[in-house]
């Protein structure tokens, strides 16, 4: 009678685990860096509140519309202009001048404003008022936005994306102000 094989003799050898996380890591990490040297762009929604400029990541919009009137909430934050009804919903509207600090632009009877519907994660559906939308600009991922070492006195608009010299939307101004959208709206609800 042969001799019985042993328990460690008859598994497969396989390698430790630690092993593989390892090879995991070094490939996840390899894969972020492919994407990095790819030098992908950031389009960004530019737009206009007062004399500003401001840049949101196209990502975050869901879709642009004339400005319509919102019916006021009491007791609301200050940049919260109040609610609309958007095709069944119940969406909440932010001034983003007010919610970046900025004084409102005195409202002309030819310049009607827009509204930026957003997407993402929030409990309740946003737009963002504002005087108009100018266009799209693309923004290098690259680090070609310089951070203003002032912050430009705001935490919600800390990157300024200086533009081509034909101008980023065509109007003769390439720069604006690029948004940071989640710390945006930390800061402006509660």
């Amino acid at each position: 009678m042969g001799a019985r094989p042993s328990a460690q003799e008859a598994r497969p050898r396989t390698r430790p685990e630690r092993d593989l996380r390892a090879e995991r890591a070094v490939a996840l990490a390899r894969r972020g860096a492919v994407v990095a040297a790819a030098g992908l762009d950031i389009d960004q929604l530019v737009c206009a509140c007062g004399s500003e400029r401001y840049g949101l990541p196209l990502a975050a919009v869901a879709q642009v519309l004339p400005s319509r009137p919102c019916t006021p909430m009491p007791g609301a934050v200050p940049a919260l202009d109040g609610l609309i009804a958007l095709s069944g919903r119940i969406v909440g509207v932010l001034s983003l001048a007010r919610a970046l600090g900025r004084p409102d632009a005195a409202s002309d009877a030819g310049s009607e404003g827009h509204l930026i519907v957003l997407r993402g994660p929030h409990p309740q559906p946003l737009a963002l008022a504002v005087d108009r939308v100018l266009g799209i600009a693309r923004v290098a991922a690259s680090g070609e936005a310089a951070v203003d070492p002032d912050g430009l006195g705001n935490e919600a608009a800390s990157v300024y994306a200086p533009g081509s010299a034909s101008g980023a939307v065509g109007d003769g101004r390439p720069d604006f102000v690029v948004i940071d959208l989640p710390r945006l709206l930390r800061r402006a609800l509660p």
